[in-house]
């Protein structure tokens, strides 16, 4: 799913809301080679809470940063617009021909979409066939997104020098990234029904798909800055002390190990057990609102139960939470390794870098792959 508005993209920017991501690839015979993979912290405080003026010149700021790199030197771009800005919805309708299809899907997603045809930028995609009470159906992706808030989008990316090939969403873009490693499993699970769970520092976005096309797309208010803000109240310290001390000594208890917290860095002293009882709340209510997720997505929708969690975003480096989501959710959850079958050369990258901030660079890569759509 994307808003096309020139031809290739070159260039992969993901504008999130601590950072700045961009990746760069390169197309080759039989796959892609990295040739750039950066980050650009946006500030050290939560930029929602910014007067709009100076959050839009950061932001500004940090893409002509970003964007000049030498490893990325463009300012042809596919960027995403995030899950909460746009409207989401997965409908069936009879089996038709393409151009049947198109001359009546604004009159379907009408009937879906709760503002007029005129007030939203609209597009779609064909994800599946199905049958259906003996009747052949096509499971149908509808995405708009108001014209306010894209021209608002556009208008950045324009004020910032970028030039706007592809306008994806940012769900979608996670989605696109995971095609690229479709097929290789670890540990030996092999999983049909698989969420993707994109932890970010103002919200969490949770994707079910099953054999690779997306059925449930949902935004859940949690995110990491919630962790830190938490850690901030107990410990009396700036967000940008709380920030770093979550980085270095945040871990969750989890009950296959009753003895953990004496093996967490900093010598499992009373600090560490604070933050933990710190973020609990917060913790749990990520964990109920996936768990309504995937209870939604299997008893309304009425597919398999999830079988398989893959985690990225910031906070899915916090130590256990992969075993925590676990035990919680019944199923196997892996950090989501989003380069696994991208060429990258030890000549132009420190593989420890990339290794330590591989859950950062999921929707950039998911947008860097868009300049192959035509």
């Amino acid at each position: 799913m994307a808003f096309e508005l020139m031809s290739q993209a070159i260039v992969g920017l993901d504008i999130g809301s601590s950072m700045i991501k961009s990746i760069r690839l390169k197309k080759l015979k039989d796959g892609y080679e990295l040739t750039g993979a950066e980050i650009t912290p946006l500030s050290s405080d939560p930029i929602e809470e910014m007067e709009p003026d100076a959050r839009l010149s950061l932001i500004r700021g940090a893409i002509k940063k970003i964007l000049s790199q030498k490893n990325i030197g463009s300012k042809a771009a596919a960027t995403a617009i995030p899950g909460d800005s746009a409207i989401i919805r997965y409908i069936k309708v009879p089996y038709m021909g393409d151009d049947e299809l198109k001359n009546m899907i604004h009159y379907e997603a009408e009937q879906y979409i709760p503002l007029g045809m005129d007030q939203v930028v609209f597009d779609y995609q064909v994800l599946n066939e199905v049958e259906e009470e003996n009747q052949k159906k096509m499971e149908v992706l509808l995405v708009a997104v108001k014209n306010e808030t894209m021209n608002q989008h556009l208008d950045l990316l324009k004020d910032a020098g970028v030039k706007a090939k592809v306008i994806d969403v940012d769900a979608f873009a996670l989605c696109n990234a995971y095609q690229l490693n479709l097929g290789e499993e670890t540990e030996g699970v092999k999983a049909d029904t698989v969420a993707l769970i994109n932890m970010g520092a103002k919200f969490t976005t949770v994707t079910i798909l099953e054999k690779g096309i997306p059925h449930l797309t949902r935004d859940v208010n949690i995110g990491g800055n919630n962790f830190t803000k938490e850690i901030q109240r107990e410990f009396n310290l700036s967000f940008a002390q709380a920030e770093e001390l979550k980085k270095q000594q945040a871990a969750i208890m989890v009950e296959s190990e009753a003895l953990l917290l004496g093996g967490m860095p900093g010598g499992g002293d009373d600090k560490a057990s604070r933050i933990y009882e710190a973020i609990t709340p917060a913790l749990n209510k990520l964990l109920n609102d996936i768990r309504r997720s995937f209870d939604f997505y299997e008893s309304s929708i009425k597919k398999k139960p999830v079988q398989k969690v893959l985690i990225s975003g910031g906070s899915s480096k916090i130590k256990n939470i992969d075993r925590f989501l676990s035990e919680r959710l019944g199923v196997p959850v892996e950090v989501n390794y989003p380069f696994k079958n991208i060429n990258i050369s030890s000549k132009n990258f420190d593989f420890d870098y990339l290794r330590a901030n591989a859950v950062h660079f999921n929707v950039a890569l998911g947008l860097a792959l868009r300049k192959e759509d035509k």
